[in-house]
């Protein structure tokens, strides 16, 4: 099949890497020297896959110079990885090159529902708790291997093309969302404010603060009718991912770093938003809100 990824951040990368690797057709779509690299010199993968992407194993398109009129409807299924504040944008360029079926793999929530703008009947959604992390332009590194779970009207359809990492379906698209968004703000937030890696934050009492952000944006799912895992799960959840992305710095602390826009507004931001709807105080979420605004 011809694939089309949008957005070559760690997991974009990550994901057209297997897609080349499985045989399909593959074109991504990236911006400044890391796509330029990507064009030229391909990708380097370390870490838990050795691998290297050809140049000539793909196609690359620079967000500089936008999309040529050639790719217009020519592909059989476009995969959104980007962060937040690009959905839009993406979600019409992704319009524009197929007549199949999008998919959304993108932290937060709110994303879905303007994919569904555009082809609101060719959706999907996923979560993936892969940790990827790029060394340098051109390079990633696969830092731990993690679940990838797809749904929406057209989440078969990913499951399939995404069996190479291992994608799995579930009928229940708030719920992958919310699980996968209560590790979020669990970890991104007090990483990104404290300056330390995700291991760091098993010791106290950054542990401690952790969890409780995680309950706290949890309260909420549940007064919303979401249906996920108990405390005690959650929680294992938590230290599971913590262990397996020790040495990982989260993508909101590399934003800090770097002075961009984070993706605190479609994380912690909508805790808040939720909650004020419900009249349910999320102290803790709208505490790290504010403190994350503040760095920008």
């Amino acid at each position: 099949m011809r694939i089309a990824v949008l957005g070559a951040g760690s997991i974009g990368c990550l994901i057209a890497a297997k897609l080349v690797d499985a045989g399909h057709n593959v074109h991504v779509h990236a911006r400044g020297e890391h796509g330029a690299i990507l064009a030229v010199s391909g990708l380097k993968i370390s870490g838990l896959w050795d691998k290297e992407i050809l140049p000539e194993q793909w196609t690359v398109s620079l967000d500089e110079a936008g999309i040529h009129h050639s790719l217009e409807k020519s592909f059989d299924q476009v995969i959104i990885t980007s962060k937040s504040k690009d959905t839009r944008k993406l979600s019409k360029i992704a319009a524009l090159l197929t007549n199949g079926p999008v998919l959304s793999l993108q932290n937060g929530l709110g994303n879905l529902e303007i994919l569904e703008e555009f082809v609101f009947e060719n959706s999907a959604v996923g979560v993936t708790t892969n940790a990827v992390k790029r060394l340098e332009p051109g390079c990633i590194e696969w830092v731990g291997k993690g679940d990838l779970f797809i749904g929406g009207v057209k989440g078969v359809d990913f499951t399939k093309t995404l069996e190479c990492l291992d994608a799995e379906y579930s009928d229940d698209l708030s719920s992958i969302l919310w699980n996968k968004l209560l590790l979020n703000v669990a970890i991104n937030p007090l990483a990104a404010i404290c300056g330390v890696t995700n291991g760091e934050l098993m010791s106290e009492p950054l542990l401690s603060q952790a969890e409780s952000t995680m309950m706290e944006a949890a309260n909420v799912a549940r007064l919303l009718g979401i249906s996920i895992a108990d405390d005690h799960e959650l929680l294992q959840n938590l230290h599971s991912v913590l262990q397996s992305t020790a040495d990982n710095i989260c993508s909101m602390l590399a934003d800090v770093k770097a002075g961009k826009e984070t993706e605190i507004d479609v994380l912690c931001g909508q805790v808040v938003l939720r909650g004020e709807r419900l009249g349910v105080p999320t102290p803790l979420n709208s505490m790290l809100l504010t403190q994350i605004k503040s760095l920008r």
